[in-house]
């Protein structure tokens, strides 16, 4: 079974999906954007969440941004912290 992953990969220059999900871009330094981003690409391709799976993907991105709003912006922390709670609501 191969790995799933949510959007195009994360190399892609320029491109940070957690963008898409951000009301106020100027909320966050560049580092935190960046970091959100992997954030939401790693617990995805864990998660094996898909890009076809917007609602799921929205939901990941959501508790990311909610988490760095509080202080969490190492992209590792973001991430565990997800799939952490997500291990726990199964």
């Amino acid at each position: 079974m191969g790995m799933a992953f949510c959007s195009r990969p994360s190399n892609t220059v320029g491109h940070m999906p957690i963008r898409t999900y951000l009301e106020d871009h100027a909320a966050f330094e560049p580092d935190a954007i960046t970091a959100m981003s992997q954030a939401l690409e790693q617990a995805c391709a864990a998660l094996a969440i898909t890009a076809s799976q917007k609602h799921e993907r929205t939901v990941i991105a959501t508790r990311i941004v909610d988490l760095a709003r509080s202080g969490v912006v190492d992209a590792k922390a973001l991430r565990d912290r997800v799939l952490l709670e997500a291990g726990s609501a199964t």
